[in-house]
This record gives structure tokens, C-alpha cells and sequence, in this order.
């Protein structure tokens, strides 16, 4: 499942700087899109299809961004399984291990995936968040888990602008420990 943060950097590489006007946030997206960010459909289609299982339904999937300055995020709504949140948290962080563990399409090695400031749930619902970098991208994911359903957000960033996306990302997803305490 959180291997949409890996497809959304893979995908953001190719996104060109021109993309459609920007809409309302997504549902449950609590915090205004940065300004001047718009959405990239491109992401949002690779997100959709990676996050495809038998027994899942999306039910909502919304990406944006700024390419020009290397920033982005993706807001992805599902439902399905029934375990509660930590085992969830736990298939969703071994998702994304395997995820930036993978061969890039030419075959090399993809870059390793760091993952700090984590907090995972420990009740039957709970809130999932941490911190990411995977050169050249660095971001955040938060993810509200529980009752088979995951709502979460990836907000990251390449080396173009890496203070401007690191300070827009704090907006729109707070740092994993403020997160968790709300």
C-alpha cells in the first residue's frame, strides 16, 4: 500500500512542468494546497494502479504539485482490509521497503530508502507517519489507519528546491510526532 510514495517519485520524474488547473483539496485533506500547485493527473493515474488489489476499492486518489520547484504530493483514500492499524501500519511499511528495495526500469539498483521519525499505531485505529528519503526524493507520509480503511498523504520533494519543498510539505503534512499527538 505505502509503495505509492515510491510510484509517486518514480512518476514525478517524468511529470512535465505543465500540468491541468488546479481543483478543491481531496476530501479529508485538511490543509490548503500550496499556493501555485496543480494537479498532476500523470501521478495520480500511476498511483491508482499501483495501489490496485484484489479486495481493495480507491476510493479516492489526488495528486499535485509545483515541478518546477521538484515539489509534490499524493492524497490516496482506500478500503478493504480488515486488520487493524498496527498490523496495517506493518504491511504498509514492508510495502514500501520492498518498493525501494526494487531495480529501476533500466535495471540498476533503485536508491536506498531511509526511513526516520516514525510513529506507528498501537490501537485498533491510529495514525501511521514518518519521514522518507529516497535520492533524490526526501518527504513525509501520514496515514490514518484502522476498520480496513487507509486514508494517507506522501508530500515530498527532489534537490531543486529542497527548503522551499521541505517548508511546504511541514504545512501540509505537520512533522510525525506533532501529527500523531492530534
Amino acid at each position: 500500500m505505502m509503495a505509492i510514495a515510491a510510484v509517486a517519485c518514480s512518476t514525478a520524474r517524468a511529470e512535465p512542468a505543465g500540468s491541468s488547473a488546479a481543483s478543491a483539496p481531496p476530501a479529508g485533506f485538511a490543509q490548503p494546497r500550496p499556493v501555485g500547485w496543480k494537479q498532476l493527473p500523470a501521478i495520480a493515474s500511476a498511483v491508482t494502479a499501483a495501489a490496485r488489489a484484489d479486495g481493495v476499492t480507491i476510493d479516492a486518489v489526488d495528486a499535485w504539485g509545483e515541478p518546477a520547484r521538484g515539489c509534490y504530493a499524493v492524497w490516496l483514500e482506500l478500503h478493504g482490509a480488515t486488520a487493524a492499524a498496527p498490523a496495517l501500519a506493518d504491511d504498509a511499511l514492508a510495502s514500501l521497503q520492498r518498493a525501494g528495495s526494487g531495480e529501476r526500469a533500466a535495471g540498476a539498483p533503485a536508491a536506498p530508502l531511509a526511513i526516520d521519525e516514525l510513529v506507528k499505531p498501537t490501537t485498533a485505529e491510529g495514525v501511521l507517519a514518518f519521514r522518507f528519503t529516497r535520492p533524490p526524493f526526501r518527504g513525509r507520509v501520514r496515514a490514518q489507519l484502522g476498520r480496513g480503511r487507509v486514508a494517507a498523504i506522501a508530500c515530498f520533494g527532489n534537490q531543486r528546491e529542497p527548503v522551499d519543498c521541505e517548508a511546504r510539505c511541514t504545512r501540509v503534512i505537520p512533522r510525525a510526532a506533532e501529527g500523531a499527538a492530534r
